[in-house]
Formats: structure tokens, sequence, C-alpha cells
């Protein structure tokens, strides 16, 4: 990453680390716990992080820290150290979490930074520079406007930190606030998932890693109320139950609905999309130093994983040369629906902003003409069906 974002990120890290240790220093007074203990904690955290991020660099030959993972393992070592010293478990985790809570909401500022966890391409949205893409971001992203999804869920962890305070000077039974926060970040996390655009991720029935995480979390967390490990509640069942009921109404929504819309915009599939149509702009530069007599253009046709077809060709006009694009699905006829999505997709993808014309052409080809000259919409397809082939 650039010198100056690594910098910023590591400060993010350490100041979420300082942070939270201090705030974990105000609740152990105020909760009349032993200040020494915090210190073990403390020192079982930091080892904990390292040796689970030295594991993960040897497995993934690179560094990468994932949250949930160091979420559940600090929690795991920090009750075991907790057993073993003969301390009440739920009250120190309590606080931990809080902890947890306030590095990540600085760390996922970090991520903003650098560009790491990004969010999908948005109409608004952050922009990330070449320098980041010879740190490891994705080259053909540069410039593209990208969710901040890393400063919505920095929002939500707060906003969770906030409500624990609340449970915690309101004296609830202890662990009160570990089953919140556990809770309420796997709900919201779930959530924040569909608005992620980072493709290096693995998905299992079209779900991601974190949404199963959350969802297996939330069991635990209701199994540990039935056993009494855990503060009892009737609402804990609720929320695992809801997060299945979403998951299956998902699930069908997605076959049912014509417009495809859950595929198009999966990470994958927004990353072979972005590929694709990085080709098909480094063919078509390519192309122009070689146009036939009559100033037409080679087509040049990409194809997803998915079967979704892309041309792009350009064609002259009054005031120069005009883009278009064609779409078109390989199996059967492509929706409106669908060619809606993909022209929007396509027109937030450009580095400069354009408004666009969707119209329709045969045998389930679409055209997606950018507004950017004064030729009217019409005359733009006319001549683009003239000098090319449809997708």
């Amino acid at each position: 990453m650039p010198r100056n974002e690594k910098y910023a990120f590591r400060l993010c890290g350490y100041t979420g680390f300082l942070l939270s240790f201090v705030q974990s220093l105000v609740l152990v007074r105020h909760l009349g716990l032993s200040q020494l203990t915090l210190l073990g904690i403390t020192g079982t955290v930091i080892l904990t992080f390292y040796v689970l991020m030295m594991i993960t660099k040897i497995l993934a030959s690179g560094e990468v820290i994932i949250y949930y993972h160091h979420e559940i393992a600090v929690i795991a070592t920090s009750a075991l150290f907790l057993r073993l010293t003969g301390q009440p478990v739920l009250p120190y985790l309590d606080v931990l979490v809080l902890g947890l809570g306030v590095f990540l909401a600085c760390g996922r500022i970090g991520c903003l930074i650098v560009g790491c966890c990004h969010g999908r391409p948005c109409r608004w949205g952050v922009r990330y520079g070449s320098a980041h893409a010879d740190a490891g971001f994705p080259r053909d992203l540069v410039g593209v406007r990208l969710f901040p999804i890393q400063a919505v869920e920095s929002a939500l962890a707060l906003c969770i930190v906030s409500a624990g305070w609340l449970l915690l000077l309101a004296r609830h039974a202890p662990g009160s606030v570990l089953v919140g926060y556990v809770i309420a970040y796997g709900c919201g996390r779930f959530c924040l998932e569909f608005f992620r655009g980072d493709a290096g991720r693995p998905y299992l029935w079209d779900f991601s890693e974190a949404q199963w995480t959350s969802g297996i979390l939330a069991v635990a967390v209701s199994i540990g109320a039935s056993v009494r490990i855990l503060p009892a509640s009737k609402w804990h069942w609720i929320v695992p139950a809801c997060l299945g009921i979403a998951m299956v109404v998902l699930t069908a929504w997605r076959r049912l609905d014509p417009s495809r819309r859950f595929e198009l915009f999966h990470p994958h599939h927004l990353r072979e999309v972005v590929g694709a149509l990085d080709h098909l702009d480094h063919r078509l530069f390519d192309a122009r130093f070689s146009r036939e007599p009559d100033g037409s253009l080679t087509v040049h046709v990409a194809q997803t994983s998915r079967g979704y077809r892309l041309s792009i060709g350009e064609t002259r006009g009054a005031s120069g040369l005009i883009r278009h694009y064609s779409l078109s699905k390989k199996d059967g006829a492509l929706s409106l629906g669908a060619a809606r999505i993909l022209a929007r997709l396509i027109t937030s993808l450009q580095r400069r902003s354009f408004s666009f014309r969707l119209v329709e052409g045969r045998a389930g080809v679409f055209h997606v003409l950018l507004n950017t000259r004064s030729d009217s919409p019409q005359e733009v397809l006319r001549r683009a069906i003239l000098n090319k082939k449809p997708a």
C-alpha cells in the first residue's frame, strides 16, 4: 500500500488498541474488577492476535486479518485464561467485547484509507488511485467509485459499543453485553455483506463466510442461554430463527427474480464484469489504429461465467467518437431488468460521470448509450447498429 496510507492504517490499528485499553480500564474500575486481571487479558489478547495472524499468514501465503476469526479466538482464549486464574468470566468478557468494538471501529477506518474490504461499485463513494493498485488493490477498479462500506461498519461498531455502555451502566446481568454485542454485530454484518465488493472471500450456497459465521454465533449464543451459561432471554432464539428464515427467503427470491440481481451483483461476478469491460476497453483502444474504410471497428465480445455477454464499439458523431455497449445472454434472451442493472453497473464503472440510455434491440439484445455527445440517442443507436454486429 502507499507509504502514507500504510502508516495511516497502522496508526488506526494502534489507536484502536490504545482506546480500547483505556476504555477497558475505565469500565473495570467502574465495575470494581481487578486491573491486574485486565492486564493478563490484554496480554492474552495480544498473543492470540499475533499467533492467529502468523498461522493465517502461513496458510494463506500472505498477511490476512479476518475480524470474525480474531473475535472468536480472542473471546475463547480470554475465557480460558479467566477460568484458569479463577476469575469470573462473564463480567470481564463484557468489557472485552466492547474493547473489540472500539478496535474494529478504528480498524475499518484504516481499511477505508487503504482500500481493503471495499464496497461494490456505486454512483457515489470513494475512489482509489494507482498507488493503491501497486500495493494490491484491484487495478481495474482504480478510479471507480466504491460504496464506503468500511465507514458504515465502523459507525455500526460505535453504535453497538454505545449501547453496551448503557447496559453496563444500568448494571444488567453479567454476560448481557457479550450476548448483545455478538447478536447485534452479527445481524449488522449479515446485512452489510450484501454491499461488499471484494471478491477474495469464500461463499457457500451464495452466502459469504461472514454471513454463515453470524448465523452460527447467534445459534451458539442461544444454546449458551438455554444451558444457563449466558443470561437467558426469550429473544435469543428469535435472532437465529430470523436469520435462518432470511436465508431461505433470499434463496427463493434469487431463483425467482427475473432480473437476476443477486448473481449480477455477486462480488465474484462483479469482478468478472469489471475485468471484461477493462479487456474490451483495451481491445477497443488497439483497434482504433486499424479501422475499416467506412470508419467502423471490429466488435469484441466478452462473456462472464454466468453467460452474460458484453461488447463495446464506437461510432463517429458530429462531435467525435461515441462509445456504446451491447448486452445479451448466452442461453435465452436477456431480461429488461437484468439489462437495466448491467447498464447502471457499466455507467458506475466509468471513470467520469455519465448518464445513459438503454435501448432494446432484437433477439434479447440491449444497447447502452452513454450520453456524452450532442448526437441524439436515436442517431447514436442507428449508427451503432450499422457499424457493428449484435453481441
